[in-house]
């Protein structure tokens, strides 16, 4: 019986690493909107999105990190990769169907995002009352191709 609570207990502290891991970085190369996003394919749980509009020279940056100190209103949250660091003013917007408060960024495309997104093997993104750190594997390869379309170059 032990044995069997201990195991119970084992999988239910995995289950939510277990969910994290299952988050991955999708690129979308459509050049009329490019998008590279960290989150769990075919759902809303995303972490961080990023997506560009080249035409209109406009880029957009929405990260979902949960923290209960994070109210509607202006907000700042920080983003470091290696020894690279960028804070981003922002929007933060409660989603109506969940409650989570996200903030979103609007400006021309940053070239130090871009170099920020190369700079370490991890990216962590700090709002006020949490920190979280994703992996960069799975962006590196796109990154590249997503700096090119966002700044309308082929």
């Amino acid at each position: 019986m032990r044995l069997w609570i201990a195991c119970i207990f084992a999988l239910s502290l995995a289950a939510p690493a277990h969910a994290q891991d299952a988050r991955v970085w999708v690129f979308d190369d459509n050049p009329e909107a490019p998008s590279l996003e960290f989150g769990l394919p075919e759902s809303d749980d995303i972490v961080i999105a990023f997506s560009c509009e080249p035409g209109a020279k406009r880029m957009s940056i929405v990260e979902s990190v949960a923290s209960k100190k994070l109210n509607p209103g202006a907000a700042t949250f920080k983003l470091a990769a290696g020894s690279m660091s960028l804070e981003l003013a922002g929007d933060a917007i409660a989603n109506e169907t969940d409650g989570m408060v996200s903030i979103e960024v609007t400006s021309t495309p940053n070239p130090r995002l871009f170099a920020l997104l190369k700079a370490g093997p991890s990216l962590t993104i700090e709002v006020p009352g949490e920190k979280v750190t994703i992996p960069l594997s799975g962006a590196a390869p796109h990154i590249p191709a997503f700096e090119k379309l966002c700044f309308g170059r082929r």
